[in-house]
């Protein structure tokens, strides 16, 4: 009998000692399955945090892309979808959801907002910067809560009960669980002419004393009196002129020549040959695709003439963009001693004048244009370009004064331009579909400005000082981003 009590006391010990074993390890199960869980949670949260960030990224690229439609000839499908189109204070909503994007297919939401407050405007070229607002947002599923660890908390803000952003700009924000992540960018316009060559495909420099350099008409210490400098140096001893003058392909094949190029030469995945005395970089990451020009849609316009075949003054006007001083002709065909000269004020002061010629443009023989003082003239073509003769004879000696547009050209035509003639050139030519060469300057070959073309090529001792200032002048030929943030509020 005393054998049986000592048995049922053991046996008892052995059943409270597996129930508190079962007991810890449940215990232990619990934890590890709560922290596991904390863990897998926050895992998550981490990752669809850092898609909504991608998602406002995204919203970004799709902004900048609608800008540039914009910049090209209508019909251009730009804005298409969106509320309105910007303008000054006027707001552009588009709501575009992918579908499966976030994890376990959950979609994501991308908003964006565009506008063009007037204080971004620049008052000295009137170029409108842009504002774009975006905002990434996903899902969230799992408990109201963020993280175990407070430091965790503190990298990210999740909405998990109320919305966050309370200002009523986004109007796909919810008051259901999820990441959103907004940004902030500012877009600046850049011209036409923001490189001293750029080719779109072949650009060759075929002479070892070629020279390409830059100076800046609008800063002193970059010029003399506004003018590009030769070798004048600054009262502490430094040159003027600047090692801004870059060359660029948006091709593969880019031959320096070995002329002396004060700037980068840069290429699409391609080679740059000739360059051994090329002083800045050699880049092989560019790209730029150059919007092609549409012709002109001017609903008003001077009549006369309409065509230029002998001495022609066409006038300018004070005011830019006048009807009085647009004209259309079919084509400018001189030679011998005959000049078309475009006319301005007799006190020299600003006036402006612009031309569309539907045909071609050709100087020989004794043949030039003249661009009287204070005349700001643009032109317009739309076949070929031949200046010989004479040349052009810009009395300004600013290239931002004399600008050339190619348009596009009807598929399967090739045409060109070519720039030469006995006196210095000092004009800049945008032609993304023509095939450019510049050969001449006079007996000193000097160009003065820039050169955009389908092809460029240089022959002879021609030397290219590109003027800074283009760059912030003529048409407008992309977006930048120039100001990025992250509103964590």
């Amino acid at each position: 009998m005393m054998q049986l009590a000592h048995h049922s006391r053991a046996g008892g010990s052995v059943l409270v000692w597996t129930m508190l074993v079962m007991v810890i390890l449940s215990l232990l199960a619990v934890e590890v399955l709560r922290a596991v869980s904390g863990r897998f949670q926050v895992g998550v949260q981490a990752a669809t945090w850092q898609e909504a960030l991608l998602g406002a990224e995204s919203g970004v690229d799709l902004a900048v892309v609608e800008l540039r439609k914009s910049l090209y000839p209508a019909p251009n499908g730009a804005w298409q979808d969106w509320t309105t189109v910007p303008g000054n204070g006027v707001l552009s909503h588009g709501l575009t959801t992918v579908p499966n994007a976030g994890l376990a297919g959950s979609p994501m939401n991308i908003e964006v907002n565009v506008d063009a407050p007037a204080q971004l405007k620049d008052p000295a070229t009137g170029w409108q910067y842009y504002r774009i607002r975006t905002l990434g947002s996903l899902p969230l599923s799992g408990p109201p809560r963020v993280s175990y660890n407070k430091e965790d908390n503190r990298l990210r803000k999740l909405t998990l009960l109320n919305q966050r952003f309370i200002d009523g700009l986004f109007t796909s924000e919810t008051n259901d669980a999820h990441a959103a992540r907004r940004i902030e960018a500012i877009i600046r316009p850049l011209g036409s002419f923001d490189q001293a060559i750029m080719s779109v495909g072949v650009l060759d420099l075929n002479n070892q004393n070629i020279v390409i350099d830059s100076y800046d008409s609008r800063d002193p210490l970059k010029s003399t009196n506004a003018l590009y400098p030769y070798n004048d140096r600054n009262a502490d001893g430094t040159l003027k002129r600047q090692e801004n003058g870059n060359i660029a392909t948006n091709g593969s094949i880019l031959d320096a020549g070995g002329a002396h190029v004060y700037g980068d030469v840069s290429t699409n995945s391609g080679t740059a040959t000739g360059v051994a005395n090329v002083t800045g970089e050699q880049r092989t990451d560019f790209y730029q695709d150059p919007i092609p020009i549409g012709a002109p849609t001017w609903t008003s316009i001077n009549p006369a003439p309409s065509t230029v075949t002998n001495n022609t003054t066409l006038t300018a006007s004070a005011t830019k963009g006048a009807a009085s001083s647009r004209y259309v002709l079919r084509a400018i065909d001189l030679s011998g001693p005959q000049t078309l000269t475009l006319a301005g004020n007799a006190n020299g002061s600003q006036t402006y004048i612009e031309i569309y010629v539907t045909g071609d443009i050709s100087l020989t023989g004794n043949a030039q244009l003249t661009v009287a003082p204070g005349v700001s003239a643009t032109i317009y073509f739309k076949g070929d370009v031949d200046i010989a003769g004479n040349g052009l004879v810009n009395t300004n000696n600013q290239p931002g004064d004399l600008l050339f547009y190619g348009i596009q050209p009807d598929t399967g035509q090739n045409p060109y331009v070519k720039l030469g003639g006995n006196g210095a050139i000092t004009a800049a030519v945008y032609a993304p579909g023509h095939d450019v060469t510049v050969n001449g300057g006079g007996s000193d070959g000097h160009v003065f400005g820039s050169a955009v073309g389908k092809t460029v090529t240089m022959t002879g001792v021609t030397n290219l000082h590109y003027d800074e200032a283009l760059s912030s002048g003529g048409l407008i030929n992309n977006y930048k981003i120039v100001s990025w943030f992250e509103d964590t509020r």
